[in-house]
């Protein structure tokens, strides 16, 4: 589990790479660390100092935390990213 921590006191904890983006106003745009597809949507999460408020979640965001303690934790679905392009997905039509 990687610890980053950001604004307001946050502690970030996650199961794979992630890249953090940070306003002034400690507003999280949380970027999964992957290369194959570019940069993928981001999880964004709204803070202040009592409260965390996850405003956008991607699809393979499985599962977030938040915590008394002033964490999130942050579960990665990364299944679609180990797809495999060896069949094909359409049928023809006559």
């Amino acid at each position: 589990m990687i610890k980053i921590t950001v604004g307001q006191g946050w502690q970030v904890y996650s199961d794979n790479r992630v890249r953090i983006y940070q306003e002034q106003d400690s507003n999280l745009a949380i970027f999964l660390d992957v290369k194959e597809y570019g940069d993928p949507a981001p999880l964004l999460i709204d803070l202040t100092d009592q409260s965390a408020s996850i405003t956008s979640i991607p699809h393979f965001v499985e599962k977030v935390e938040i915590r008394l303690a002033k964490e999130i934790v942050i579960t990665w679905n990364i299944e679609p990213f180990k797809l495999s392009a060896t069949e094909g997905v359409y049928e023809e039509m006559e």
